[in-house]
């Protein structure tokens, strides 16, 4: 149960170090052929891109105790050490250089999104990740990360 955990929180780790320098701009973002203005967003999907900005700040300044309190659902948190999130997440995370998380497509269903990233770090390759991600009363929540 404990490696399961440490393989799970590892993973998480990695992907949440990978928000360090997030690539996306909340004004605008484009999904479309380079040539092309970028497109503002709004609505649902600028909110998902808020969560990755927040996720991408708290990360970076190893604030621990926003992922786990504010940007994950309680399953997520549960998943990442429930009350010992906080603390695993900084052991997990005290040798992650230089990561970085490119947003390249955001998609809502209802109450649900998905945001397809790229993460990379130094010495690592870089790795397609989605968030899933669920509309909760007070927005976005961080549900599950997967590779």
């Amino acid at each position: 149960m404990l490696a399961e955990v440490k393989r799970g929180l590892t993973h998480m780790i990695f992907w949440l170090a990978g928000v360090v320098s997030v690539g996306l701009v909340l004004g605008g973002c484009s999904f479309s052929d380079q040539d092309e203005e970028p497109k503002k967003i709004s609505g649902a999907p600028k909110e998902v891109a808020r969560v990755v900005a927040r996720l991408e700040t708290a990360t970076r300044r190893r604030q621990f105790n926003v992922l786990c309190d504010q940007l994950f659902t309680e399953a997520a948190r549960g998943r990442a050490g429930g009350k010992d999130c906080v603390a695993l997440l900084r052991e997990t995370a005290k040798d992650v250089r230089r990561a970085r998380i490119r947003l390249l497509e955001v998609k809502i269903n209802g109450d649900r999104a998905t945001a397809r990233v790229r993460t990379t770090a130094q010495g690592q390759t870089a790795v397609e990740e989605t968030i899933d991600l669920v509309r909760k009363k007070d927005g976005y929540r961080i549900a599950a990360l997967e590779s």
